[in-house]
């Protein structure tokens, strides 16, 4: 038999009465401020503090720790892989890198301007490790951040339009701050394929930023779409009032690095 439920017997005004400050801060949901508690105070009265100021310590200590998670679980959210950093990329390897132009891309001012980043070189020089560690800061900023291959995404939409959610799916790849499109050159597409890479870049132009790495150069975009009026759209979607990065050099590959 169903075990039986248990009906409160104590009225919510005398409940919020009877509970301890750190039975009140946990209904709140500021679970980590409880826990800390009471070795705050007991700090607070050893050094004379104010309630003021012990409120504000264990105020400040619940956000930071919320704000962790909340990066975390976007960071998970985003598909981000490999994780990189900017500190971990090797700015003397490679021959050409305007170093400037991606430390201001860092600076994320491009995702609130709603602009894009282009990183364009030969595979190997680590355009996905430095779009990737852009990728992380957006996200520890609060940032709705995701990371996709040219060949999912046109995957994905083919399989949406077969099954007529290709709507849907439209929204949802136009509706993340960033999107970091990866692996642009990669494969040639179809005129379908492009068309449906077309109206994604297209639905984001002006309303949410991009950074796509790609190892052809604008000029080669054409084979790559099979259709030049199609190649030039994309591209004037991309680089209008946005960053392009060229990197020039051999192939760096190994354990630790990725394109």
């Amino acid at each position: 038999m169903p075990s039986s439920i248990e009906i409160p017997t104590t009225p919510p005004s005398e409940l919020a009465t009877t509970l301890s400050l750190a039975e009140v801060m946990r209904a709140l949901g500021l679970d980590h401020a409880a826990s800390i508690l009471e070795p705050a105070m007991a700090k607070a009265i050893a050094h004379n503090d104010s309630p003021t100021t012990l409120l504000d310590q264990l105020m400040r200590e619940q956000l930071r720790v919320q704000s962790e998670r909340r990066a975390q679980m976007a960071l998970k959210r985003s598909a981000i892989f490999p994780l990189t950093t900017m500190d971990s990329y090797d700015f003397d390897y490679p021959k050409l890198i305007d170093r400037d132009v991606v430390h201001r891309a860092a600076t994320l001012e491009f995702v609130k301007e709603r602009t894009n980043v282009v990183f364009v070189g030969p595979s190997g020089v680590g355009k996905t490790h430095l779009a990737n560690a852009i990728g992380q800061l957006a996200c520890l900023r609060g940032y709705r951040v995701r990371f996709t291959t040219a060949a999912d995404i046109i995957n994905d939409l083919v399989a949406a339009q077969s099954k007529n959610t290709l709507h849907r799916r439209l929204c949802a790849w136009g509706a993340y701050h960033l999107l970091l499109l990866d692996e642009l050159g990669y494969l040639s597409f179809d005129a379908r394929g492009a068309d449906l890479l077309y109206q994604v870049l297209n639905r984001r132009y002006q309303r949410g930023s991009t950074i796509v790495t790609t190892n052809l150069p604008f000029k080669d975009w054409g084979k790559l779409f099979q259709n030049a009026a199609s190649a030039s759209a994309i591209a004037d979607r991309l680089v209008h009032k946005g960053l392009l990065i060229r990197i020039q050099g051999r192939s760096h590959r190994s354990d630790r690095e990725v394109d």
